[in-house]
């Protein structure tokens, strides 16, 4: 056979080979089309992070034009209690535009980066097996190894194209908006501070990846998502509650903490460490699914009892389908409120002795007792909980999308099933799901704050807490309606894109001053202050009916569309 062609088999038809374009970027191997698979997702991202910082940055320069007046905030923010410094992330250098940046912004960023990464490497391989197209890879001649291996760099390579955005948006904030003498930075820190953020991104991806082979898609996305979810709590934490600071080994992000160039500090040792672990780990998945048998479960599912009461019809069924991954989360969320809720005592102690800040607050909230466990995590838990429960619902309505994306439904309907009626009661089964994982995170909280003085009604925090199964089951009316309407494949995609765009519209509309008339286009404002007892009614009913609005469109559409398309 020629170098520049091939003769297919029987039948002597030359085909040309592949160029170094479409090796690279196309469909000429495996590793250009992995990254032209994933390249739209990548420049969206990117896209999105540019925007971010470029507001922010525009917004810092016309809000703190002087020294004076940036030098002022940063005293005030320094004033702040642990338990909200830890909130917002280490404050270095936010005198300057570049720290700013780094501290209100930047900050959050491998959270966002990381859920991509851990969605896309738990299914590189895992998922694509569940679809039956690496069987088909695994009949040619290429050794596994080298398909792993081509799959995870097309997706670096999709990963650095984000990360090289990020790079350009924040050389191009600093040098239009860097108005003081403090605020130029040179190239080799915005090159430095993008190497954290790659690395940072890249270490919950990668324990994704290794799990993989052993656990299944929906395992490896539980683990990817716990070492992310934890580590972010354990840095942010880990100054104002003992517990999290024992923990602090454990957090890559809390041992890459000194690492932030464009704000004049400096660790490449650690961020060296955690990149050698993340290769650690990739290595450990490629050379796992060389060895392993192509058999995987793409569900990672818990067992349960498959006696009469999971299998009396498609509720049921799906009840029992959706009950692990919603005790999993509800156990991570519980535990999460529960040691959060430990400090309750330690918080109204330090802030107590801040007057200037209680005033501060109270201007905020002028009805509510801020120095009680209602108005503790009203503050520092309320924001929080909101990202990681929509997570966890994303999490809920992929399962339950896996019904058809994995061919089950097929099999299920064959049955005297209607369609309509499978979607209403698979979807009831998501929002029950919800339920529990809700009351697993009311209890967590419940049982910290009864230990502390401060508790005060331990039932009125019960009952504003659980406002937040309320929202999660809003966003998964919103991608069970999608993946009833349009496909499934697309349910928990929206469902995440649609939580994260609300919780950043909020975040970076609040950083830049936009009018309320903006920010209250993001569902979670529509919530009022609920744990300090301030319920927003109409808010609250409008999540109900995009919930049940959700399940009735998932119903029309399951109607009207073939299955599997």
């Amino acid at each position: 056979m020629g170098a520049a062609t091939r003769t297919a088999a029987g039948r002597g038809v030359a085909l040309p080979e592949p160029g170094l374009g479409d090796r690279l970027f196309g469909l000429g191997s495996v590793f250009g089309k992995t990254f032209r698979d994933s390249r739209g997702t990548a420049l969206l991202v990117g896209m999105a992070v540019a925007g971010i910082l470029v507001v922010t940055a525009a917004s810092v320069a016309a809000e703190f034009a002087t020294a004076a007046k940036r030098l002022a905030f940063a005293a005030q923010m320094q004033a702040l209690p642990a338990i909200f410094q830890g909130m917002l992330g280490d404050m270095i250098g936010i005198d300057r535009l570049g720290g700013f940046l780094s501290w209100r912004s930047i900050n959050f960023l491998p959270i966002i980066l990381g859920i991509w990464t851990v969605v896309a490497m738990s299914g590189l391989l895992a998922g694509e097996l569940a679809r039956g197209s690496l069987d088909f890879l695994a009949t040619t001649p290429r050794g596994r190894l080298r398909l792993a291996l081509e799959k995870v760099g097309g997706y670096l390579l999709a990963l650095l194209v984000a990360v090289v955005m990020f790079a350009v948006a924040v050389y191009l904030s600093i040098a239009v908006f860097g108005t003081l003498p403090e605020d130029p930075v040179g190239v080799d820190a915005v090159l430095g501070h993008a190497a954290w953020l790659y690395i940072t991104a890249l270490v919950p991806g990668a324990l994704a990846f290794a799990a993989a082979p052993f656990v299944g898609r929906g395992g490896a996305l539980a683990v990817g998502g716990i070492g992310l979810f934890g580590s972010f709590l354990i840095s942010g934490y880990a100054s104002s509650i003992s517990i999290f600071e024992t923990l602090e080994p454990l957090s890559y992000l809390a041992l890459t903490a000194g690492h932030r160039p464009i704000a004049g500090a400096w660790d490449w040792p650690s961020v060296i460490a955690i990149a050698a672990i993340a290769l650690v780990l990739l290595a450990l998945g490629a050379v796992a699914f060389a060895r392993r048998d192509l058999i995987v479960p793409s569900g990672g599912r818990v067992t349960l009892p498959t006696g009469p009461l999971f299998l009396a019809g498609p509720f049921s069924r799906s009840l029992g389908e959706r009950l692990p991954a919603a005790l999993v989360w509800g156990a991570g969320l519980g535990l999460f409120g529960l040691l959060i809720s430990f400090s309750v005592d330690e918080f109204v102690d330090a802030l107590s002795g801040i007057p200037q800040i209680v005033e501060l607050i109270r201007q905020f909230f002028p009805d509510a007792d801020i120095l009680s466990a209602a108005g503790f995590l009203q503050l520092a838990f309320f924001s929080e909980a909101i990202l990681f429960i929509s997570v966890a619902a994303a999490t809920l309505v992929g399962g339950w999308a896996s019904d058809e994306g994995e061919r089950r439904l097929e099999l299920v309907l064959s049955a005297p099933v209607a369609r309509a009626g499978w979607a209403v009661r698979s979807g009831v089964a998501v929002m029950i799901g919800i339920a529990v994982m809700t009351a697993m995170l009311v209890v967590g909280v419940v049982l910290g704050t009864s230990t502390q003085a401060a508790a005060g009604n331990v039932a009125k925090v019960a009952a504003g807490v659980s406002v937040l199964g309320l929202y999660a089951m809003a966003l998964a009316g919103i991608g069970l309606a999608v993946g009833g309407l349009v496909r499934p494949g697309l349910a928990a995609v929206t469902t995440l894109v649609v939580a994260l765009g609300f919780f950043l519209w909020d975040l970076i509309g609040s950083i830049v001053g936009l009018p309320d008339e903006l920010l209250d286009l993001a569902l979670n404002r529509h919530l009022g202050q609920p744990i300090l007892g301030q319920y927003d009614w109409p808010g609250m009913a409008a999540c109900a009916l995009i919930a049940v609005g959700g399940v009735a469109l998932c119903a029309i559409g399951m109607r009207r569309r073939d299955v599997g398309q």
